[in-house]
């Protein structure tokens, strides 16, 4: 019973591959977004890791207008 309380309240992380598949952008645009400070990641050694709420804070700050991506 502990071990399933404490599984359910870990963040969630995914990969650098697994988010640019989720978005369904490239590993290199994943990387770009990092740099230019526009998403958070988390880095585990030299390996990235993005939070699910990160995640979806991201993708409330972006909408799509006319086929452009653009920041509210």
């Amino acid at each position: 019973m502990k071990r399933e309380l404490v599984s359910q309240s870990r963040p969630e992380f995914y990969t650098v591959s697994q988010l640019a598949s989720m978005l369904q952008v490239t590993e290199m645009t994943i990387y770009r977004m990092v740099r230019r400070g526009e998403l958070p990641c988390h880095s585990i050694g030299r390996a990235k890791r993005f939070r699910q709420s990160d995640i979806e804070a991201f993708l409330k700050g972006v909408r799509t207008f006319n086929g452009a991506r653009t920041e509210m």
